[in-house]
């Protein structure tokens, strides 16, 4: 088979935070059953199910991981059952087909898509339902459907009303519409209103479960040693200390790491202490973060990489040559809740509880890792506590899967938070010389070259087994990778594409070939080039004795939607008054569809950044749940608060040097700012709110302490000298 480049291309779908191959994986087909399906119940499709006793269940095809699809799908098929979202059932879904993205064809939760790839389809679901019922209380009433209407989980007629329970049988028998009608805009009752979320009670009560949470019957508690260098195997090991500590019951070797199995975590966590490893060297003995900052830099210097965009005449760049080299550092996803999974292993069957955002991919890793075929599998997804891209890879899934099969115990595997921390798929450090040429007080030109590694070959390297058919060989998966790896949007999402009008743009990738295992991180790409292109479009602007705000409007199109979020910034965040001894700086980036602007406000005391403020504009479509969305925005910002501020994962001789929250902090509460969020009008679909709110805040902090100390700050996290 022969598989060009272009083909490849052609071939995949990337949305941000995800990559999925657009093929069908061979062990699924759409002749699956239903999920949950029952012989008394209605269930037109995967996605709603109406039982015998008139309850209506949701399968939420998305996980919950605080960013609240919960809530928000939920509200979608309520709206068109004209009932409070409340009323409806809520379950985690397994795996079906008919779950999988039509961008990524799999099942995942990434690139903040729930929504918006789910609007039309949820509603579309749900209005199908409503029709059957409608058509059968018309039945059996002998009335016309249109005296009919649906109110909380009952039919009403004329003369009163019966419940869904009444019809159920009836509407079984019914074939489903070819087309519904969705309610118009102007007639939503839950769309658009600020409600409750739905899982709030049981989270704060602590009823919610987590994969954590999972206990099964006689399951034992399992802890791993990994090598603490990247990609290094266990050689040998001596437990006979570890096997006589109260509790332990087995250790073994796992595919190259040791697995501690006892009764419960700290049996297993003390007995590990006591297990002595000889670990070999991995492949990256000897390397350094600093020795490939160093690297990424001769990069930009010697290689022409290849080109992803150019707009314009390249005659028009003349003027002054203005040049910066920006860099960011590796991020850890740094979840609340570590990784961990509950495995039961049998030559016939793998059960898995867990939380994880991916569990299409999930499904064939485990299954090319057991021997077992995908359709001897179930996942049964979890609330997560925080996932940011991390629960995409399924390796910890993969490790519990293995030690139940070798141990021949039920597993529960819990990673600690040092697990955590050196076991992640990084944020990938990032480097790029932006250059701009500038004839007078006119910018005639903006350039950048950027020097990264790719998270698209290494992910497609990872999971090739997963997303291709399994007819194709295997020799083949490594080519595949490589094919990916060159053209990794995400090392330019930011940078390219953007609407800034100047005569001349072009951008440049350099991959950096590493095999410190990366990732895709809240808002990938965004994450770095927000900060890197909204950082020197402010030093054009100072450049050219310009207001940064101004400049910004002077480069834009009438219509576009980054001037309309600057133009809102500029009154809400009263831009260019700033509270009397604190300074301002602002940024304005899209991501997922989404345009955020966010105006920061800071002081410096003996060279510390005191961030008091944050003003934040989204333009996000319709707002299902306007509270969700600024929760989003909220929780965005502190995140990218935290890495502008603190954030720093270092490596020396191939290991990581962080391992808990002492080296790698978080935001402290005292230290959190004000945070003010506008959400804009919008009537059109929705768009993403999960990652939008992360890339401005590390450009607009770092502009506002130039305007405070004249320091322009290249490199993430943010020190002043």
């Amino acid at each position: 088979m022969s598989l060009s480049r272009r083909s490849f291309i052609k071939s995949t779908a990337l949305l941000g935070g995800g990559l999925a191959i657009g093929f069908n994986l061979s062990a699924c087909s759409k002749s699956q059953p239903y999920p949950n399906m029952n012989a008394t119940a209605l269930q037109p499709n995967a996605f709603l199910q109406v039982t015998a006793s008139g309850d209506v269940v949701l399968q939420l095809h998305k996980v919950e991981m605080g960013q609240g699809v919960y809530t928000g799908l939920t509200t979608l098929a309520a709206e068109e059952l004209k009932m409070d979202p409340a009323l409806i059932k809520v379950e985690h879904a397994e795996f079906h087909p008919d779950f999988r993205d039509p961008e990524f064809y799999v099942m995942i939760t990434g690139g903040s898509s729930s929504a918006r790839l789910s609007y039309q389809p949820l509603r579309e679901a749900a209005a199908t339902v409503a029709a059957l019922l409608k058509a059968a209380a018309a039945q059996q009433l002998d009335v016309s459907e249109s005296t009919l209407s649906l109110r909380d989980g009952r039919i009403v007629h004329v003369n009163g009303d019966i419940s869904f329970a009444d019809v159920i049988a009836t509407a079984r028998t019914l074939p489903a519409p070819a087309a519904v009608t969705l309610t118009s805009p102007q007639d939503f009752q839950y769309i658009g209103r600020v409600n409750q979320r739905l899982d709030a009670i049981d989270k704060v009560t602590g009823n919610s479960q987590f994969g954590i949470d999972v206990t099964y019957p006689e399951a034992l508690t399992a802890v791993m040693l990994r090598s603490p260098s990247f990609g290094g195997k266990a050689t040998s090991f001596d437990a006979v200390a570890a096997l006589a500590k109260p509790g332990v019951k087995s250790v073994i070797n796992v595919d190259g790491a040791i697995a501690v199995i006892a009764q419960t975590y700290w049996q297993a966590k003390q007995a590990a202490s006591a297990v002595t490893v000889t670990w070999g060297k991995g492949p990256l003995a000897g390397v350094s973060s600093e020795s490939l900052r160093a690297e990424r830099h001769t990069l930009i210097e010697t290689k022409s990489g290849k080109n992803v965009e150019e707009e314009g005449e390249q005659s028009a760049a003349v003027g002054e040559l203005i040049e910066a080299l920006y860099d960011v550092p590796y991020l850890a996803h740094a979840t609340m809740e570590p990784m961990n999974a509950v495995a039961v292993v049998t030559d016939e069957s793998i059960e898995i509880w867990t939380g994880n955002q991916s569990p299409d991919i999930a499904l064939s890793a485990i299954a090319d890792a057991t021997g077992h075929r995908r359709e001897q599998i179930r996942i049964h997804n979890q609330m997560l506590g925080g996932g940011f891209g991390r629960r995409i890879m399924p390796d910890y899934l993969i490790e519990a899967a293995r030690i139940a099969q070798l141990s021949g115990y039920p597993i529960k595997l819990v990673w600690s938070r040092e697990d955590d921390m050196r076991g992640d798929y990084y944020r990938p450090n990032s480097s790029v010389k932006m250059s701009a040429t500038i004839d007078g007080n006119t910018v005639t030109s903006l350039q950048a070259k950027v020097a990264a590694p790719s998270i698209m070959g290494q992910f497609v390297g990872a999971v090739t087994n997963t997303l291709l058919p399994q007819w194709l060989p295997n020799a083949l998966h490594p080519q595949i990778g490589n094919l990916a790896a060159s053209s990794d949007p995400a090392a330019t999402e930011g940078l390219v594409h953007t609407d800034y009008d100047f005569p001349y743009k072009r951008t440049d990738y350099v991959m950096q070939e590493t095999s410190v295992p990366i990732g895709y991180w809240r808002s990938v790409g965004h994450s770095q080039n927000g900060f890197f292109m909204e950082s020197f479009i402010d030093e054009l602007a100072a450049r050219t004795k310009q207001d940064p705000l101004q400049f910004r409007l002077d480069h834009l199109p009438a219509d576009s939607s980054r001037r309309r979020v600057l133009e809102e910034l500029r009154v809400k965040a009263d831009w260019g008054n700033p509270v009397k001894g604190q300074f301002q700086g602002l940024a304005v980036h899209e991501s997922f569809q989404t345009m955020v602007g966010q105006c920061v406000s800071v002081s410096i005391e003996a060279n510390k950044i005191n961030v008091h403020s944050v003003v934040c504009v989204v333009d996000c479509g319709l707002a299902i749940n306007p509270d969700i969305v600024t929760a989003q925005m909220e929780g965005g910002i502190v995140f990218a608060l935290t890495a502008a501020l603190k954030g720093d994962i270092t490596i020396m001789d191939g290991a990581v040097q962080q391992s808990n929250f002492h080296d790698y902090e978080l935001l402290r509460m005292n230290e959190s700012p004000d945070i003010v969020v506008h959400i804009m009008e919008n009537a059109s679909s929705p768009t993403g709110v999960g990652e939008p709110g992360v890339p401005p805040l590390a450009p607009a902090l770092a502009n506002a302490v130039f305007a405070a100390t004249g320091q322009r700050l290249r490199q993430l996290p943010l020190k002043l000298v």
